[in-house]
């Protein structure tokens, strides 16, 4: 479909708009952007590891933009950011290294019936991740943590930022805005290390990555803004309804 629809309209425009769509869903509710990119990509003809390359480098900067957002007038915790970015691009150094020698399919469904587990669980506690609560978990813990969501990140992200929110949320009595804001700086740093993996291996197409790049911070933009002026309330309910969509495309293959 999108190879046919790529006859009538410029494939840099096409890209454009597809990442500005799936980004600006994408940043509201912290779900998976590259679940609806990295297939797109495909159908238009560019291999999987270049696929992935590209939406790491548009993750890189419109998650940045996101993270401001979210983070405007809220406490941050920069002691385990910087834990947690630095132990996790170690790990997504290495997931964007195997990427071009495994077959996602399978990991796809363990991680979607994850997400499906967890979602189901914070739907049936309403007050989860609605006001700021004690830490559950040791720092340590969480931090450490990030090597495997890092590797995730890497190799192919979808689901990383519900998981990864919905740890702090937990771990670290975070609730859901401040969460996604956390999330997306270390986003940023984890798809700039795996960037630059695949660039150095080889993996990268500027002609797919500018356009997808130039989207996604448009839509990174505008959805972190939108999601940020309706609140927690908003950000909730869109938040468990794509949890729940991605998991299911996941699982099924959709």
């Amino acid at each position: 479909m999108l190879a046919f629809i790529g006859v009538f309209v410029p494939k840099p425009l096409l890209v454009l708009a597809i990442a500005f769509a799936a980004t600006l869903l994408g940043s509201m509710s912290g779900g998976s952007t590259s679940l609806l990119t990295t297939p797109s990509w495909l159908a238009l003809g560019y291999p999987l590891p270049t696929a992935v390359g590209a939406d790491k480098l548009a993750g890189t900067f419109w998650t940045l933009v996101g993270s401001r957002n979210y983070l405007r007038r809220r406490e941050v915790d920069r002691r385990l950011l910087g834990a947690m970015v630095a132990l996790g691009m170690l790990g997504a150094v290495a997931g964007a290294t195997v990427t071009a020698s495994v077959d996602p399919a399978k990991l796809k469904r363990v991680v979607g019936l994850l997400i499906l587990l967890v979602v189901v669980g914070v739907a049936l506690r309403p007050r989860f991740g609605a006001h700021e609560s004690a830490p559950r978990l040791p720092r340590a813990a969480v931090i450490a943590l990030a090597l495997p969501l890092g590797f995730y990140e890497g190799l192919l992200g979808s689901g990383n930022s519900i998981g990864v929110t919905l740890l702090l949320c937990f771990g670290r009595g975070f609730d859901l805005l401040r969460g996604l804001g956390h999330y997306y700086v270390m986003a940023a740093a984890w798809c700039a290390i795996a960037a630059l993996s695949y660039w150095f291996h080889g993996y990268f197409d500027f002609a797919l990555a500018i356009p997808a790049t130039a989207g996604a911070i448009g839509g990174g933009y505008l959805g972190s803004r939108l999601g940020n002026r309706f609140g927690l309330g908003v950000v909730r309910t869109i938040f468990l309804v794509a949890g729940v969509a991605l998991a299911l495309k996941l699982l099924l293959g959709w």
